[in-house]
């Protein structure tokens, strides 16, 4: 019998004649086998006389020769199956014929040694608890599959017709199918089973194995820990000695800071009684009030100390002196009752004023401050019976030279040489005009020029070239506002607190002191706005500022409310101790400038931000609108720092 394989068609067994096998068998015994296109197919066909003898005496020898053929055959058949197209059908319809026609051809016992061996290994792997119940579903499966098997069979011999006619071989198939289906199920469901039971076994064997490797790594880890820390027992205990000695050396270090003038450079505790800072303003604030009180009287009110004609704060240089005094060998940061007291008594030492005259000397090229100037001619209207005449000192008056005192009140001696706004003046004459406020009077070419000057503040310094010293006298309200090292000539300190002093003002210590990070917000958010429009009747509409409300929206937008003109702003900032020095100028504080007299709070009309590298953003006018500018100095009020 040859084997060919067909491309695309299904598997035929090709013989000689037919394309089928015919087995003759005796009368009874007939199994007709269709798998897939080879169908087999059994007649019956009278016995040759003789044949049963012949069987009977040979029976044995040829039930050998045939079992042995019969396994050659099966064997080579599998062998060939194995390499062609649908190997595996041919395979199972091999065996499933063998398997139908074993009592015919004699080869049972070769099946009985295959379900033997299947049945002993199937046997060894069902000795667990929950394979034995899978063992018996196979078996009442297996039942079945031999029922539908037999009922098959049974269907088939009552539709064969008494005639030896040829039986219905499609139902006959179909019932060999359910058959074969059945015993691959069963043989199927076995593997599956012993697959998912040894699954099972192989998963507790490892989860066996994890718990004992954790266990065997837990107790080794014990075991290394506990020698671990017998061996570094020491160690660890001088790691915790050094950290307590370092500890109690930073405990005690602390503790010398925060009973030293130094605390006040540190975050000080909370004592449950107000910050030094807090009380301190409070004193100026009452102070400064009373100065505004005598402003709006009348009084001209000049300081002692002053830069570039804007007068100098010296709140830093009150607190130290306090904390240099009393901060030694005890808390001055504590503000109770002795420590407010010791704090005032500093403060009134540093901070002072006067409503009389009083003289006072200032050195060559010094600023007199800021000085109330009015202007005159020679015409009778401003000289009287002393017009078109000499001055009082015998010289010919002339412009922009010629300045005149008060008679009774000089502000500086007769022949001192001033400069103002970038000319020197000689004082040459007197006047009576210091019942009215004025300083100095300055001689015009004309009388509709000295009427064009009016009355306006200006600062004044002494010129160069003069002596060395000038006694100056100062007549209205003169306010004392001494620096530290005003204090020191006062010879109140010890030698320890004059060093302590002059360390704690020293630039570094006091560049930390007032660092001013908090107007940085202030000083970005201005940058943002250059290029904004200037106007007064817009001014809280987005996109349009005037000077006063520049200021007002960005500090409101960093959690700090101002009031809404420049003159008040200046106001605010004046009374609640917030002005600097124009080297303490940090990014958001402002500067406060005065270009006419508008009757407001130090004739304040204009304000600006500082926001560093000496350059200020403000709103400048309608033409140029908010703008980036160098910082300008001249006719500066004060600087202030409003947080």
């Amino acid at each position: 019998m040859r084997i060919r394989k067909a491309d695309d068609k299904p598997m035929v067994i090709h013989t000689k004649k037919k394309p089928r096998l015919h087995l003759h068998i005796g009368k009874k015994a007939a199994v007709r086998k269709k798998a897939e296109n080879t169908s087999v197919t059994v007649k019956r066909r009278k016995s040759h006389p003789g044949i049963r003898d012949k069987m009977a005496e040979f029976g044995k020898s040829v039930k050998v020769r045939n079992q042995s053929l019969k396994t050659m055959a099966a064997a080579g058949a599998r062998a060939g199956a194995g390499h062609i197209e649908g190997g595996e059908e041919i395979k199972e319809s091999i065996e499933l014929a063998a398997a139908a026609t074993a009592p015919a051809m004699g080869i049972a016992s070769g099946a009985g040694k295959l379900y033997r061996r299947k049945k002993a290994e199937n046997k060894q792997k069902e000795r667990r608890s929950k394979a034995e119940l899978r063992k018996k579903q196979g078996r009442k499966d297996a039942g079945q599959a031999e029922n539908s098997d037999r009922s098959g069979k049974n269907a088939g011999n009552k539709k064969r017709d008494r005639n030896g006619k040829k039986r219905n071989g499609k139902k006959d198939s179909s019932s060999k199918k359910r058959g074969k289906g059945s015993v691959n199920g069963m043989v199927k469901g076995r593997m599956i089973d012993t697959f998912l039971e040894n699954f099972r076994i192989e998963r507790e064997g490892q989860k066996d194995l994890i718990t004992s490797t954790k266990s065997a790594a837990k107790a080794s880890a014990l075991m290394f820990a506990k020698q671990a820390a017998v061996a570094l027992a020491p160690f660890i205990l001088m790691v915790f000695f050094v950290i307590a000695v370092a500890g109690i050396i930073v405990a005690a270090i602390l503790a010398v800071i925060y009973h030293s003038p130094l605390a006040i450079f540190f975050p000080l505790p909370d004592t449950g009684y107000d910050n030094p800072r807090t009380v301190l303003s409070e004193y100026y604030r009452d102070f400064n009030s009373g100065i505004t009180a005598l402003e709006e009287q009348g009084y001209t009110v000049t300081y002692q100390n002053s830069e570039d004609g804007v007068p100098v704060s010296n709140f830093n240089d009150t607190l130290m002196v306090y904390m240099v005094k009393y901060g030694t060998g005890q808390a001055a940061y504590v503000m109770d009752d002795e420590g407010k007291k010791h704090l005032k008594e500093v403060f009134d030492e540093m901070n002072y004023y006067d409503k009389s005259s009083s003289r006072t000397e200032i050195p060559a090229g010094k600023s007199l401050g800021e000085v109330v100037t009015t202007g005159y001619c020679n015409c009778s209207l401003c000289c009287g019976k002393w017009a078109g005449g000499h001055t009082a000192s015998g010289t010919v008056p002339r412009a922009d030279h010629t300045l005149a005192v008060d008679a009774h009140s000089p502000k500086v001696p007769m022949g001192t040489k001033i400069v103002m706004n970038g000319k020197t003046y000689k004082v040459e004459d007197t006047g009576n005009f210091a019942r009215y406020g004025t300083d100095f009077d300055i001689y015009f070419g004309s009388h509709a020029a000295a009427q064009a000057w009016g009355k306006r503040k200006v600062e004044a310094f002494l010129a160069e070239g003069n002596e060395n010293t000038v006694e100056v006298t100062v007549s209205g309200t003169l306010v004392h506002n001494l620096t530290y090292k005003d204090y020191l000539e006062l010879d109140k300190l010890t030698e320890e607190q004059k060093d302590w002093l002059e360390s704690m003002m020293g630039d570094e210590m006091q560049d930390s002191f007032v660092a001013g990070t908090g107007g940085q917000a202030v000083a970005e958010l201005a940058m943002t706005k250059i290029g904004c429009r200037y106007s007064q009747d817009k001014r809280y509409q987005e996109g349009f500022y005037d000077c006063s409300s520049l200021v007002q929206r960005l500090y409101k937008e960093a959690g700090i409310t101002l009031p809404a003109t420049a003159s008040t702003q200046g106001r605010y900032c004046y009374d609640n101790a917030m002005i600097i020095n124009k080297k303490q100028l940090k990014p958001g504080d402002l500067i406060f400038y005065s270009y006419e007299e508008n009757g407001e709070f130090r004739n304040i009309s204009h304000v600006a931000i500082y926001v560093g590298d000496g350059k200020m953003v403000h709103a400048a006018n309608p033409e140029r609108g908010v703008v980036l500018d160098p910082l300008r100095t001249d006719s500066v009020v004060f600087y202030a720092r409003p947080y």
